[in-house]
C-alpha cells in the first residue's frame, strides 16, 4: 500500500485540488492513505477537506516545527510499503502515482524515485532542479556559473546536469521533496528526516544520508506531476532567505565541518553580490531577494 503525507500550512485549498487530481486520474487512489499533518496553522479549511474527503486522516499537530518536522509526524502514522511525500501545491494530469509505484515493483533495487516536475504552464520544472546533494565543488560552480558557461561539462554542471535527456529515465542522488516517494525500508534503515531543517535542505541531506547507505534512487519521467513552486511572494523573501542560511550552515557543518561551512559562506555571499550587480544594471527587481540572501547569510555565519 502506499501512504501520501502532506504538510499543511494554510494550504488546505491547495490540498483539496491536489486530492480531486489524484482521484481523477488515479485508478486504484481508494487504496492509497492520506495523512495530512497540519502544522499548527489554525487552517479552518481543514473541517471542510474532512467533509469532501472522508477519507483522509488528518493530524493536528503541536507546534510548527517545519518541513521535516511535519512530514516525520505523517511518516510515524503512516502504514503503506511506500510513502509518497507531496507538496500541497501539486497535481496531477496522468496517472503519474501508479506509473512510480509501478516502476517500482519492477526493480527492488530502486529505493527512491521521483517524478519529472512540471510547471503549470507544462515547462521543466526539473531542469533547474539539482539531481545530486551539495558539495563546495559544486557550490563553486553554481556561484559563479561554470555550470552555465559549461552546460555540457560532466566537471563543471554536476550539481544540475541540465545536459540530461529528460525524457529519459536515469540514476540521480537526489529527489526534489514536492514528489519524493521511497521504500518504508530506508526509514527503518536510515531513520526519518533531520528536524533541524525548518526549510529547505531536508530531502537533499535525506537523499546524501541514503546514496551513503548504497540506496539508489531514480529521476522518472514518464511520470509527471505539476509544481506550481516558485521563488514566493517578496513579501516574504527575507524570512525565506533567513529560513535557507540557517538550513545551509546546518547541512555544511552537520556534513563536512565548521571550517568548510565559512568557505561555502564565502562562496555565497561572494555570489549573491554578483547577482545584486548583474540584476541591478538589468532594473530586475530580484536584486531585493538576492540583497536579503547576502545579509542573511552573513548573520548566520558569525
Amino acid at each position: 500500500m502506499l501512504s501520501i503525507v502532506f504538510v499543511n500550512y494554510n494550504t488546505s485549498r491547495f490540498i483539496g485540488e491536489c486530492i480531486k487530481s489524484i482521484q481523477m486520474y488515479e485508478v486504484n487512489y481508494m487504496d492509497y492513505e492520506y495523512i495530512i499533518v497540519d502544522n499548527n496553522s489554525g487552517d479552518t479549511g481543514l473541517d471542510e477537506l474532512k467533509k469532501n474527503y472522508a477519507f483522509i486522516k488528518i493530524i493536528k499537530a503541536p507546534g510548527n516545527g517545519g518541513f521535516a518536522y511535519g512530514n516525520n509526524i505523517g511518516i510515524r502514522a503512516s502504514t503503506g510499503n511506500y510513502i509518497l511525500l507531496l507538496n500541497p501545491d501539486t497535481y496531477l494530469e496522468e496517472n503519474a502515482i501508479e506509473k512510480m509505484i509501478d516502476r517500482m515493483e519492477s526493480d527492488d533495487t530502486i529505493s527512491f524515485i521521483g517524478p519529472q516536475l512540471l510547471y503549470p504552464d507544462k515547462s521543466n520544472q526539473s531542469y533547474f532542479l539539482p539531481k545530486t546533494y551539495l558539495t563546495p565543488w559544486r557550490l563553486f560552480c553554481e556561484r559563479f556559473y561554470l555550470h552555465r558557461i559549461f552546460p555540457k561539462s560532466l566537471l563543471f554542471n554536476s550539481y544540475y546536469r541540465t545536459y540530461m535527456d529528460y525524457n529519459r529515465e536515469c540514476y540521480v542522488e537526489q529527489i526534489s521533496g514536492a514528489a519524493f516517494l521511497f521504500r518504508r525500508d530506508v526509514v527503518e534503515k536510515i531513520g526519518l528526516l533531520d528536524e533541524n531543517y525548518f526549510m529547505y535542505f531536508e530531502e537533499s541531506d535525506y537523499c546524501y544520508q541514503a546514496i551513503m547507505h548504497g540506496y539508489k534512487m531514480i529521476y522518472y519521467p514518464e511520470s509527471k506531476i505539476i509544481h506550481i513552486g516558485g521563488l514566493g511572494k517578496p513579501v516574504n523573501w527575507n524570512r525565506s532567505t533567513e529560513s535557507y542560511s540557517k538550513s545551509f550552515k546546518y547541512y555544511f557543518i552537520k556534513n563536512y565541518s565548521y571550517r568548510i561551512f565559512l568557505f561555502t559562506a564565502l562562496l555565497q555571499a561572494i555570489g549573491a553580490v554578483i547577482r545584486i550587480i548583474v540584476l541591478f544594471i538589468k532594473h530586475d527587481e530580484k536584486y531585493k531577494y538576492h540583497f536579503y540572501y547576502l545579509k542573511n547569510i552573513l548573520l548566520k555565519s558569525k
